[in-house]
């Protein structure tokens, strides 16, 4: 699986990702990571409106910030709490509603054809950590955390901050909540 990921550090940093225009939302985007079939995502979400449409892709939608967001996808209404995903297709029409004020959400596309995805929302821990292989993806959604990789030692993850999986297992130990995000080749 190719990735844009920087392969000599298991941390990617949210507040150095550039950020872009996204959307008829207003919002901005900050891509984490992305790979042939696959791209993972942070999104800021200000107004409402109809989000872009992804052909081929099945998308995995977590709040991350904020208190709600309504999805209206094919004329179904979904309400999502925070750090609650939510997998739908990229060729649905989709609606955004924000009752309670803007939102940020962590996105994960994966092409349906090449790219299977998955997302977890994991409690952390002090104790036993989360270790992550080749394929995987950790964003530190609310606490506070460490990475370990090769041995080395720890060091901090700010909130939206990505540890990188790889051969080595890097692991992260700590106290609150973090997605955990897979992508695998179908064939």
């Amino acid at each position: 699986m190719t990735s844009t990921v920087d392969a000599a550090s298991p941390i990617i940093r949210f507040p150095e990702l550039p950020s872009v225009p996204w959307g008829k939302n207003n919002g901005r985007v900050k891509e984490i990571a992305s790979g042939t079939g696959w791209r993972l995502s942070v999104a800021s979400i200000d107004k409402p409106g109809a989000f872009t449409a992804f052909p081929g892709m099945d998308r995995i939608t977590v709040p991350v910030e904020g208190e709600l967001l309504v999805l209206t996808v094919d004329g179904a209404e979904h309400g999502m709490e925070k750090f609650r995903p939510f997998r739908y297709s990229g060729d649905s029409a989709v609606e955004a509603a924000l009752p309670t004020g803007p939102v940020t959400v962590l996105n994960t596309l994966a092409d349906r054809t090449t790219t299977g995805a998955a997302v977890m929302v994991a409690e952390l821990s002090k104790k036993n950590p989360q270790t992550l292989g080749s394929g995987q993806f950790l964003v530190l959604l609310h606490g506070s955390a460490t990475v370990t990789a090769d041995g080395g030692t720890a060091t901090a993850l700010e909130p939206l901050d990505t540890v990188v999986g790889a051969d080595e297992r890097p692991s992260v130990l700590g106290r609150g909540f973090a997605a955990v995000v897979s992508f695998y080749d179908l064939d």
